[in-house]
């Protein structure tokens, strides 16, 4: 467990045979790095977009903006 959210949800990295599984998300395009709360995995996002690979493969909204309305 890394930390706990403002809704007292457990905030954490993941790992396999010690390969982070959250950067690996992100970095195949199935993830997206939440600034709020660190920039641990920016490069690895920039790396799927630039790549179009998973989500970045056409449109997308972040989360945080979906949640504000922009749909």
């Amino acid at each position: 467990m890394t930390d706990k959210d403002r809704y007292g949800r457990f905030v954490a990295k993941c790992f396999q045979r010690g390969q982070d599984l959250n950067a690996w998300l992100v970095v195949a395009g199935w993830a997206v790095a939440y600034r709020r709360y660190g920039k641990d995995y920016v490069s690895q996002e920039s790396e799927a977009k630039a790549a179009k690979r998973g989500i970045w493969a056409s449109q997308f909204v972040m989360p945080w903006d979906w949640r504000r309305g922009k749909r």
